[in-house]
């Protein structure tokens, strides 16, 4: 590159994106980095002034700025590299601006520079600058012979002191305290004590930071520019995805505008066909009235006339001829009037031209998602609901007031159930439905026109309302008899059933139908009792000293040892999680306790906020614990961590109330069900708190005490009741 080419480079950087002049004039640079002249900034503030504006934007990159007090910017930096972009300009524009002698006063125009002395030498001054034996050896340049290599160490040069006195002084040394430049003058006059630092050295301090905060800003850059190249593709997939869209449009008019037109030729020629079999029956029908009409006609002239001309002879003679034909034509059948079929047009699918219409949206449908808990199985003529989740491409749950959300639900029967969908304005949509008949029910779900992924699934609608089978058991001590039975468990391994015989000091052992198996004696008072993983039988023991403990034995009856009563005081009922760790009620000091499945190490404890009664029955399900309160007449519900969540139901004696609820079972259907002891009743819930149905037999009656209840998976309800020494067994 020559020296021409040089300074038009130079010229292109020192221009003024403002005013556009050659070379920028007193630059002012803003915090985003980008100068101008004073002068053009000035004006850019005055005009926003006029458009009562407070702030200004950068005319290059559009970063606004906070006009400055005074409407001014000239207390703003000013641009140190185009300063010297201009003094080198100069120097080939020549004009007012062109450098001046460094040397003398006479302010001639320089045309050389030396670069040891770091000076502008007019002709007279370069002149003595050589014939001095001490500078004729340096190195000089004249300005009109200039080269790539001169402007480039001209642009360069050290920067001189510009203070008064000390204007041939380098700036060599910055000053730390005032964070300025300053030359060696300057060192002793104005910043005496100060910590002063060679320049080279603070400007290599400085421009580490410099080049830390460039290499983040380039690493910016780089999540900017993916970010762009991500925005483009998925502008790219955008457009293709509405022409694709668009084109799917125009091929469905273009199809259904075939299909109509089709439809319409089937229909005008069965139209035709109707039309022309009706007008044969009404044609015939009129030439059989017209047939008719003209033997009447030609009968009714020979008789007028034989009448009008009134021969007698001729009347005695036709009379019964003529009287014969009127007869035979009166008594002939008459035909009646053909009367057609009425013609409708029945449209069963009405084509609306405003039913279509296009979806502007975020929601992305393959990523939308309904969540459907235990709705594989429903029961019959019962409100069922799920939630249908729109999200968008990033898989955040979103929402858009044009998202078309439609739901069918057909019936065994092909019938399409009525459905309700309550749009929450947040992405949730929930939808509510009553199935009124048993069987296979098909749910597709559609958003924006697409299916959900898993769309269509069936649900199952049972009826499964518990209903009385039969009862077993009386108040006494032989086999098969109990005297105040209380805690019930079922292992449907062995389809047994366990009941703890709390006076009879026994728990005793029956098949699902009732029949008696066995009894394993305990010679102390017993109150409940649980199947572990592995079907031995778990049950607690008074242990003495108003103390309990819980024994533990084989199905068949043989000990296997104490659990440790470390734990508690009097573990009042028990139950075993899948997982295998015991859940106890520690009725004393009113806790539920959580043991290890061996029961040697305690998991965790936890107790009822504000409540002073102690716990009867927990049952664990769904990471959330069930525990029934009877002397305060609550169900609590706790989360895994055992913290209160909150309560199933009020006092009182109505439904979706308790008065004394006492034992808890949660069925197969996930449905929590509570023995509500003070109404003699058993009420159904769902796991969030939801009334079911109850179940309030004729078996039921006033000396009713229902204490516990357990359900096995073939779909047996078993419950105890205290005064009436029975097992009710329902389907």
């Amino acid at each position: 590159m020559d020296v021409q080419q040089l300074f038009a480079n130079l010229k292109k950087v020192a221009e003024c994106p403002l005013c556009l002049l050659d070379t920028v004039n007193n630059p002012k640079t803003l915090p985003c980095i980008h100068s101008f002249c004073l002068e053009c900034l000035d004006k850019h503030t005055i005009f926003a002034r006029r458009q009562l504006q407070a702030t200004i934007k950068c005319p290059v990159c559009q970063t606004s700025f906070q006009i400055p007090e005074g409407d001014s910017f000239k207390n703003f930096p000013t641009s140190y590299h185009l300063n010297r972009l201009v003094d080198v300009l100069a120097l080939k524009d020549g004009g007012a601006q062109a450098q001046k002698c460094s040397s003398c006063d006479e302010n001639n125009t320089a045309s050389s520079y030396c670069f040891v002395c770091q000076m502008f030498l007019c002709t007279v001054c370069f002149e003595a600058h050589q014939r001095l034996k001490t500078t004729r050896d340096h190195r000089n340049v004249v300005i009109e012979k200039l080269r790539v290599q001169d402007v480039q160490e001209l642009i360069h040069r050290p920067v001189m002191c510009s203070q008064q006195y000390h204007e041939n002084q380098p700036l060599e040394f910055y000053c730390e305290e005032c964070k300025v430049l300053i030359c060696q003058k300057c060192c002793i006059v104005s910043h005496n004590r100060h910590t002063i630092t060679d320049t080279q050295n603070a400007a290599r301090v400085q421009k580490m930071q410099m080049k830390d905060a460039v290499e983040k800003v380039k690493a910016e850059t780089v999540i900017y520019e993916n970010k762009i190249r991500k925005q483009t593709e998925l502008m790219d997939k955008t457009k293709n995805e509405i022409l694709s869209a668009e084109k799917k449009m125009t091929d469905t008019v273009e199809e259904r505008i075939h299909e109509l037109r089709e439809h319409e030729r089937v229909m005008e020629a069965k139209f035709a066909e109707i039309y022309e079999a009706q007008q044969k029956h009404h044609a015939t029908q009129i030439e059989n009235f017209e047939f008719i009409l003209t033997q009447l006609k030609s009968c009714l002239e020979r008789s007028e006339s034989a009448l009008e001309r009134n021969v007698s002879a001729e009347i005695l003679q036709t009379n019964q001829i003529i009287v014969g034909r009127c007869e035979e034509l009166l008594n002939v059948t008459k035909p009646d009037i053909y009367k057609p079929p009425h013609v409708n047009y029945i449209i069963k699918n009405q084509l609306n031209p405003g039913f279509d219409r296009i979806v502007v949206s975020n929601t992305d449908p393959l990523l939308s998602l309904a969540e459907v808990d235990n709705q594989e199985l429903v029961r019959e003529k019962t409100v069922a609901n799920f939630i249908i989740v729109t999200r968008d491409s990033g898989g955040k749950q979103c929402y858009h007031e044009d998202d078309q959300v439609k739901v069918n639900i057909i019936t065994p029967t092909d019938d399409q159930l009525e459905t309700e969908i309550k749009d929450t304005k947040d992405g949730k949509y929930t939808v509510t439905y009553t199935p009124q008949c048993v069987g296979q029910h098909g749910v597709e779900i559609q958003v924006n026109g697409q299916p959900l992924t898993g769309s269509p699934w069936l649900v199952q609608v049972i009826q499964h309302q518990y209903q009385f089978a039969f009862q077993f058991g009386s108040e006494g001590k032989e086999q098969g008899q109990f005297k105040s039975p209380c805690g019930i468990a079922v292992n449907d391994k062995t389809r047994t059933l366990a009941v703890a015989d709390v006076s009879n000091k026994r728990v005793q052992m029956f098949g699902f139908d009732g029949n008696f198996l066995r009894e394993i004696a305990l010679e102390v008072e017993t109150y409940s009792v649980a199947f572990t993983e592995s079907g031995d039988l778990l049950s607690t023991v008074e242990s003495g000293d108003n103390k309990a403990t819980l024994y533990l034995c084989t199905e068949g009856g043989q000990f296997i040892r104490y659990i440790s009563e470390e734990h508690w005081k009097i573990p009042w009922y028990i139950s075993v999680v899948s997982d295998g760790r015991i859940i106890t009620s520690d009725y004393d000091d009113k806790t539920i306790k959580v043991l290890s499945p061996d029961g040697k190490n305690l998991l965790q404890s936890f107790s009822a906020p504000g409540c002073d009664a102690g716990p009867w029955c927990v049952v664990y399900q769904q990471d959330k614990f069930f525990v029934s309160y009877p002397k305060a007449n609550r169900v609590m519900v706790f989360n895994n961590a055992g913290e209160y969540l909150h309560d199933i139901c009020s006092e009182g004696t109505g439904d979706k109330q308790f008065s004394c609820p006492t034992g808890l079972a949660i069925d197969k259907f996930n449905r929590l069900i509570v023995c509500d002891a003070g109404n003699r009743r058993l009420q159904l819930f769902t796991l969030d708190g939801k009334y079911v149905s109850k179940v309030a037999g004729s078996c039921f009656d006033h000396k009713s005490h229902l204490i516990g209840c357990a359900v096995s998976h073939t779909g047996h309800l078993f419950v105890t009741d205290l005064n009436k020494h029975c097992i009710y067994v329902f389907n």
